[in-house]
């Protein structure tokens, strides 16, 4: 750790089930910071050792795109700014953004490496020619044409637009691509309408004709469906009522990127994605059991992805979907480049007219109070109240959203034996898109044959805001 200190990199904690593996030799990593900085700062660690990097930029939409954060139950919500997409200096600041990031990304790539760039219309035609002269186009494998059904058809002025362009190169001629069963496109409904099944297994008889003559002929089927095409039609897009739903209207779905992860990696592979958003690669990496970078500069983001692997079992296994997960995530670090967690500010968007936007080290410490119960030699804490310093800055309709001190606290993590210079959290919880509610009393805990303990709690709010208090206790 100490060369990503000298790099200008802020860490917290690791992450596996609250324990740090001192064995593991690879951690993943979850970093916010700028995807240009964070890519020139792990160049030298990293350089040719990532064998699929997947990127979903922004598209040149001209747009503002949102993310929702959750309050309390299913009907009270915020709309926040997750990222400007409007590009007022033109398509040229935008391709340059883009190639700047592109050109490092390269370097990045393992000999057998690939890079994948999810676009849409806006843009797509002009960032192939970019990918063309930075990969080669006789590294272009495919364009990939992701078709999901139109939410709604709002115009009657052009054809309704229903998909999105993946831009596939390979960093050279021997790279890795797999044939594995698991990535494989559904039978047409034709074919799966017609399966039979006799003693050799399940067929369908193929038409066709000689001399006049109707034939036809059985067809044994040894996969469960083919070979994906470059045009993929049968994964829909996420909607709210999914249980991988987060809140971000740009968010991809997991088994759009478990094609491209099963495709493109092998078990051992390095998979890194530096606009990771809501989650989504790393979350299908994290299932698939590959190494993991993942970088977004919005700390909302951190946030949602951190929730996301810590509540991996109650998601859908990503390799048959119809059942649970059912494990919990190996061990990940959370970093800040540059000290940028530091410089977030309560959005502005919430704040009255003329208020000014404080920078989180500004703002006094909200007030936490707890209760911390001993009963037969175990130790259980209570949040009794928390009180932010800024809710009189929030504009009225904002105040409004919520009922109670209870539904600013958006996570909560309890040390109950904490070192002085560790964080190592017993106890954890927090609100997910589809789990709102909050406990505020935490399990009992056992200490080990000690006279005393430093319990030290964390509370962190929806707008980010961070306090926490150490509570001294003699057993």
């Amino acid at each position: 750790m100490d060369r990503f200190k000298q790099e200008g990199f802020l860490a917290e904690s690791f992450i596996n089930d609250f324990i740090e593996n001192k064995k593991q030799t690879w951690i993943n990593k979850l970093i916010q910071g700028d995807s240009l900085k964070v890519l020139e700062s792990l160049l030298d660690i990293y350089e040719e050792k990532i064998d699929l990097i997947y990127i979903d930029p922004p598209f040149f939409s001209r747009k503002k795109h949102y993310y929702k954060i959750f309050i309390g139950d299913p009907k009270r919500s915020l709309k926040k700014l997750a990222y400007n997409d409007l590009w007022n200096k033109g398509l040229d600041s935008y391709l340059d953004f883009l190639y700047k990031r592109l050109y490092v990304m390269k370097k990045f790539l393992s000999p057998k490496g690939s890079i994948y760039v999810h676009l849409d219309h806006h843009a797509s035609h002009y960032v192939k020619i970019l990918l063309d002269e930075l990969f080669g186009d006789e590294n272009f494998r495919n364009e990939i044409i992701w078709h999901y059904p139109a939410a709604s058809a709002q115009t009657k002025n052009f054809f309704v637009r229903s998909f999105d362009s993946i831009f596939f190169y390979s960093k050279g001629e021997d790279y890795i691509f797999n044939d594995n069963p698991h990535l494989y496109m559904d039978y047409s409904d034709r074919v799966t309408n017609a399966l039979q099944k006799d003693e050799k297994g399940y067929f369908y008889y193929r038409g066709g004709s000689h001399n006049g003559k109707k034939l036809s002929r059985k067809v044994y089927i040894e996969r469960k469906g083919v070979f994906p095409r470059d045009v993929w039609t049968e994964i829909p897009y996420i909607r709210a009522n999914t249980m991988e739903y987060q809140g971000f209207s740009t968010q991809k779905p997991e088994r759009l990127l478990k094609r491209i992860i099963l495709a493109s990696s092998n078990k051992d592979s390095i998979i890194a994605d530096f606009f990771c958003g809501s989650g989504t690669s790393i979350t299908v990496a994290e299932k698939l059991g590959r190494k993991w970078i993942g970088c977004d500069i919005n700390w909302h983001s951190i946030n949602i992805i951190k929730k996301r692997l810590l509540s991996l079992q109650n998601s859908n296994d990503i390799l048959d979907w119809d059942k649970n997960y059912d494990k919990i995530s190996r061990p990940f670090k959370i970093m800040y480049f540059d000290d940028i967690k530091k410089k977030q500010s309560i959005p502005s968007q919430f704040l009255k007219e003329g208020k000014h936007n404080p920078s989180k080290g500004a703002l006094d410490r909200p007030k936490l109070e707890v209760k911390v119960n001993q009963k037969n030699n175990k130790i259980q804490v209570k949040i009794d109240n928390y009180n932010p310093s800024y809710t009189q800055m929030l504009r009225e309709k904002v105040q409004n959203k919520f009922n109670s001190w209870k539904d600013y606290i958006d996570y909560i993590s309890i040390d109950f034996d904490s070192p002085s210079n560790q964080f190592s959290p017993d106890w954890i919880d927090f609100r997910t898109p589809k789990k709102r509610e909050i406990t505020l009393n935490s399990g009992w805990y056992q200490p080990e044959n000690k006279n005393s303990l430093n319990i030290e709690i964390k509370i962190l709010d929806i707008f980010g805001s961070e306090s926490n208090m150490i509570y001294k206790i003699n057993l």
